[in-house]
């Protein structure tokens, strides 16, 4: 390769680089943003379901609502619902028995079990929806 080939290759590839770069590396303040919370809820768990079972035990929880609720049962037999995506950049969360709390899996967020931000880089709380027993069934809305 001569002198005059080699510097328009390398010109021609800084320039798509940069141009790559320019595209690709700015600030989207959108791709990271997550999701709102959900709205418009409102759908009933039955508890005697096998689908369900661990969250009438208390050892377990379920997602609602195309899996934008995360619906669990606390240390003192309370049932909670609670917005499924972490508020830091809406990861899928999960509720900890043995903690009492619901915890985000990428960075480590923990929020309590009524959504309040306890640790990490959450920047708000969790919506939290009502939830209703009657008998062996839950009803939730929000």
């Amino acid at each position: 390769m001569d002198r005059q080939n080699f510097l328009q290759l390398f010109v021609l590839g800084s320039a798509a680089a940069a141009t790559g770069c320019l595209g690709g590396c700015g600030s989207d303040s959108k791709a990271n943003d997550p999701a709102p919370p959900a709205t418009g809820i409102d759908f009933t768990l039955d508890l005697t379901a096998p689908a369900n079972a661990q969250l009438a035990a208390g050892t377990g929880f379920v997602y609602g609502a195309s899996n934008s609720v995360l619906v669990a049962k606390t240390d003192t037999g309370a049932y909670v619902a609670l917005q499924a995506s972490c508020t830091h950049e809406g990861v899928t969360l999960s509720f900890d028995s043995n903690t009492n709390r619901v915890v985000c899996p990428r960075h480590g967020g923990t929020y309590s079990n009524t959504g309040a931000v306890l640790a990490g880089p959450p920047p708000a709380a969790l919506k939290q929806y009502s939830v209703v027993q009657t008998g062996t069934s839950l009803r939730i809305t929000g």
